[in-house]
């Protein structure tokens, strides 16, 4: 049997974060005109808001369909090379997949995500873990992978920034999160060091993303009530320090990886506003066990499930490379 995607859960880090930042920002520029103008994003905002430009304007010539937008948003470990030198994003293990259609003509976002330990492979690369085409060839390997293994065209993709998450953590003093437990996990190699004591406490950046990323002994589901408690302590400490909105704002473009320039993130932002919570629907492909700690996709509910979550509406297209 297959393993059910969960349909109505708060999105994983990767997806609800950039939906939570580009909303935050929609909101807080309507009513912190004063910064405005020392934030490119905000900036952006308002200038788009007011001359009603669409996304689609923006993202012309960028997307295969020019109502809808696919991100590929890719979470990445920080793998030591020898000597201990740091990787960090183009050579690291993607540590967490998720394939996002944002659909401007239907005002809705929906979301797929890829379990890391899901085989894939490519003409010239042997069968491997999704997550290893990245260590081996960056963003672009990613993304052929990922298109090979669902058939599904991918326009941009997003590699999450951690250093500067940390860094956008710490430009407001940090976060009040509530502890519920001990959260205590070390990955030598990823240069991961998890040591977090239950109880109410501020997390500075570095502990904020630990608290963000735990996932040892836990399920998929109490990672993410973590991650929706981070969101909106953020936004609580945001909120405190309005005269900080704009740094913060521009913050998030280097943690969304500098992928998307402050004119895309302005006119995300302002879609993000028009949706409601019942228009965003965030699951996970179908997969089987396939042994030895490894998945394999289930081809026989792989179609309806990318059906019901849109991915399906520009077909009939096939996914074409060359090396």
């Amino acid at each position: 049997m297959p393993k059910s995607p969960p349909q109505r859960r708060w999105m994983r880090l990767i997806g609800g974060l950039l939906y939570t930042l580009l909303l935050l920002f929609s909101i807080l520029a309507g009513g912190v005109l004063g910064w405005i103008g020392e934030s490119s994003v905000l900036s952006s905002i308002l200038r788009q808001s007011i001359a009603r430009t669409t996304p689609q304007e923006v993202f012309d010539g960028q997307i295969q369909n020019k109502d809808a937008l696919n991100l590929l948003l890719l979470g990445c470990d920080e793998d030591r090379a020898p000597g201990g030198k740091k990787i960090l994003r183009q050579y690291a293990r993607s540590d967490m997949m998720l394939l996002t259609r944002l659909d401007f003509a239907h005002n809705r976002i929906t979301g797929v995500s890829i379990p890391r330990d899901t085989l894939a492979e490519l003409p010239g690369y042997r069968s491997m873990r999704i997550n290893a085409f990245h260590s081996i060839g960056g963003k672009d390997l990613a993304k052929q992978a990922v298109e090979a293994l669902l058939d599904v065209p991918i326009d941009k993709v997003v590699v999450l920034n951690y250093k500067a998450f940390q860094e956008m953590v710490d430009l407001v003093g940090g976060v009040d999160i509530y502890v519920n437990k001990p959260l205590k996990y070390t990955d030598r190699a990823g240069g991961l060091f998890i040591n977090l004591k239950p109880g109410r406490q501020v997390l500075k950046g570095y502990d904020a993303m630990c608290f963000v990323r735990y996932r040892h002994g836990d399920s998929d589901y109490a990672r993410q009530d973590r991650q929706k408690d981070f969101i909106l302590s953020f936004k609580e400490a945001v909120m405190k320090k309005p005269g900080l909105i704009g740094t913060v704002a521009d913050k998030a473009v280097d943690v969304l990886g500098g992928e998307l320039d402050a004119r895309e993130v302005a006119a995300l932002a302002l879609f993000a506003r028009k949706i409601g919570n019942d228009n965003i629907r965030m699951g996970q492909i179908p997969v089987l066990d396939a042994g030895n700690f490894d998945l394999r996709v289930d081809t026989g509910h792989l179609r309806k499930t990318l059906r019901d979550f849109h991915f399906l509406d520009d077909q009939p297209t096939t996914v074409t490379y060359s090396r």
